[in-house]
């Protein structure tokens, strides 16, 4: 037992007796990604030099964002049956990643030395794309069932940006959930934004009428009464070549943990009563203090542009603000009763 923190007591285990057991270890790699987006195994002795030239490649050919591209923070669930059905009958799993330019992935001293403009260019970029994959029973890719999306280009929630210019993406690290056989993709944005993932092989009939999202969010138009409640295809930035992904809606945010909250983990618990009805679904927001809301995926209320702004905004700075996410912020997903809170 550790010292005694807030009236806590603090446990301390060894890793190797209370760690998961290992089962077919593997290193997820998207092969969609093209090698020209990959940072050469030969320049991880001179990575700073490395960053310095796609610096100034960005700026040179006037882009926005770094050239290259990495994929981390994995996210695994089981597909479930109805989403099972309509994919191969070897995939088992799908994977989420978070494919970026920004990275922490080499030696402190990298990042330290690097001039103030090219550590931001590393850190502060708005290129986060979702990575999707599945998975066969060995964890192994299946050939061509790999995508990589740009989400908020595609649901027009992108901020505008010119070149040269750091920003803070729209959406950072993205984790997948099963929740009642369905599957839900959970952003990090300002707070915590959900929406429900469709899968399906590309070609079939399943998505076949469904609309393409950018075909419903047109950059700088409003979008028609209702059409936020409708699924949409997701084009691919790379990949994409068997596997096609739908969203439900557009995004909702859970507010239960107020601004700047992230990283909640989604759980369901079955109806002890009522063993047929579908499993009420909570977010655990915080582990300490523990603090657990139940939640309605697939409902929200409507707060407005104000509200928004007097929860994301830090004192000091100035106030105004108009970005585009605030159309997913004004979309509250409903709760059920107070937060839970359990030390």
């Amino acid at each position: 037992d550790g010292g005694q923190l807030n009236n806590t007591k603090s446990k301390y285990w060894r890793f190797d007796r209370s760690s998961p057991k290992f089962s077919k270890p593997t290193t997820i790699y998207l092969q969609s990604i093209p090698t020209e987006l990959r940072i050469p195994p030969q320049r991880f002795g001179d990575i700073e030099k490395y960053f310095y030239e796609r610096h100034n490649y960005t700026l040179q050919n006037k882009l926005i964002g770094m050239q290259y591209l990495l994929e981390y923070n994995p996210g695994l669930v089981v597909i479930p049956p109805l989403e099972k059905a309509k994919l191969p009958k070897e995939a088992c799993y799908l994977v989420s990643l978070r494919v970026t330019p920004a990275n922490n992935c080499f030696e402190p001293k990298v990042y330290s030395e690097l001039p103030k403009d090219i550590w931001k260019a590393v850190y502060h970029t708005g290129t986060n794309h979702l990575g999707l994959a599945l998975l066969d029973k060995n964890y192994q890719i299946i050939e061509g069932y790999e995508t990589v999306i740009e989400m908020d280009v595609q649901l027009d929630l992108q901020r505008r940006t010119t070149v040269g210019s750091s920003l803070s993406p729209t959406f950072m690290d993205y984790r997948i959930f099963v929740l009642n056989g369905r599957i839900y993709l959970h952003a990090n944005g300002e707070t915590v934004h959900v929406t429900q993932l469709s899968l399906s092989m590309s070609g079939s009939d399943d998505l076949k009428r469904t609309r393409y999202c950018d075909s419903i969010y047109i950059v700088g138009e409003d979008v028609p009464d209702g059409d936020m409640e409708k699924p949409c295809r997701m084009k691919s930035l790379y990949g994409g070549d068997k596997l096609e992904v739908a969203i439900g809606s557009q995004f909702r945010t859970i507010w239960s943990g107020g601004a700047y909250g992230k990283n909640y983990a989604l759980f369901s618990i079955p109806n002890r009563t009522h063993p047929n009805a579908p499993d009420s679904i909570y977010a655990e927001i915080d582990i300490f203090p523990h603090h657990v809301h139940q939640i309605l995926p697939d409902e929200h209320n409507m707060i407005s542009r104000h509200q928004v702004f007097e929860r994301v905004w830090k004192p000091g700075t100035r106030k105004r603000r108009n970005f585009p996410i605030d159309i997913v912020n004004e979309r509250e997903m409903k709760t059920v009763g107070n937060i839970t809170e359990n030390r």
